[in-house]
């Protein structure tokens, strides 16, 4: 990693998940987790009193994240070698927050139907009122559009709380991208209005 990105790692990760959503306690989802520029830090954030579950298709990634997470003796943590249509390790409604951070695109999931089916599995393991945290990248190199995005994000059943531009890591570099916020509704709560791209303001570099 950069120096930059090693920095933002060391100083500003935990920060970064804390204004996310992210609370000591919390049992957090990481999907398509990677190497773990986000599991890690939340596994820091969530203390001895949470856990955070890693999935990631590749399995790679995961042993670096292991190793990574054993040298620093931090044990709160599962990772599982899943895809999109795996069982979940999580029993419905058990999840504060999930993290799909650089994964919901064409190029890890082609298909508008896995994608859906992602959703689905993510909003039965979130608790009412869970968070499911989501920075889009790589749409215009996969043909996709923000708009389809929070589209099939909402038709989940999924509230669109907000967004707001944020720097992050992304494919091993500081950048500043959009994060949205939704929420997995409470009983009988009516969904929110989808915002467009013309009202979101231009796409940043990440989406590209």
């Amino acid at each position: 990693m950069k120096s930059s990105v090693a920095k933002w790692m060391q100083q500003s990760a935990v920060g970064f998940l804390r204004r996310v959503g992210l609370r000591e306690g919390d049992v957090v989802l990481d999907f398509g987790c990677n190497r773990g520029n986000y599991t890690i830090p939340a596994v820091r954030l969530v203390g001895e009193t949470g856990k955070v579950y890693a999935l990631d298709k590749n399995e790679e990634p995961l042993r670096r994240l292991a190793q990574a997470l054993k040298s620093e003796g931090l044990a709160n943590v599962e990772i599982v070698c899943a895809s999109d249509d795996s069982d979940m390790p999580l029993k419905p409604a058990s999840a504060d927050i999930a993290l799909l951070y650089d994964v919901f695109h064409r190029g890890y999931l082609p298909d508008a139907v896995q994608r859906e089916r992602l959703l689905r599995r993510i909003f039965a393991v979130l608790k009412p009122g869970g968070l499911l945290s989501c920075y889009p990248t790589h749409l215009r190199k996969f043909h996709m559009t923000l708009s389809r995005v929070l589209q099939e994000i909402g038709a989940a059943g999924f509230l669109l709380e907000g967004s707001s531009r944020r720097t992050l890591v992304h494919d091993d570099e500081l950048v500043r991208g959009r994060v949205f916020t939704f929420r997995k509704p409470s009983r009988n709560e009516l969904p929110h209005q989808t915002i467009t791209e013309h009202e979101i303001g231009e796409p940043d570099a990440g989406l590209c």
